[in-house]
């Protein structure tokens, strides 16, 4: 399903699920898009806009081999859209919920195996720590 290491896919869910119990596809879409301004909050000082930008373009091309319906949001980031957010939204809320949460949580998981690259995975879990302190970022998954 992805490229990244197996628990930043439990971590991305987690994050994703840490303010909803609602399973439904609206639900994903506004997780997702609070994950997302949340990341932007606190990565941005590190890596710049561009940097920001730059990343999550890669991960929505990455993720997009595996969930086709993330096209015009990989559209809207190749033209370094301001409505990549809007689109991320619309892409998710008009997907199936199980599939709305697996591409959610597989974007994730490629943005934080990116930017892991960068930064350094300890920063990252740090990051992701300080933006969601109600979930256990560093836990992996028991059968790792």
């Amino acid at each position: 399903m992805t490229g990244a290491p197996p628990h930043f896919l439990e971590v991305a869910r987690r994050v994703l699920n840490s303010n909803s119990t609602d399973r439904s596809a609206t639900a994903c879409a506004g997780a997702a898009l609070a994950v997302l301004e949340e990341l932007q909050k606190r990565i941005i000082p590190l890596i710049g806009p561009a940097g920001m930008r730059a990343l999550f373009a890669r991960a929505v091309k990455v993720t997009n081999h595996d969930f086709a319906a993330l096209a015009p949001l990989r559209a809207e980031t190749l033209a370094d859209s301001p409505n990549v957010s809007e689109t991320l939204s619309r892409v998710l809320a008009d997907l199936e919920p199980g599939n709305a949460w697996a591409a959610a949580a597989a974007l994730y998981s490629n943005f934080l195996q990116l930017t892991s690259s960068l930064i350094g995975e300890r920063l990252v879990l740090q990051v992701l720590q300080r933006g969601f302190p109600k979930v256990d970022v560093t836990a992996k998954q028991e059968s790792e």
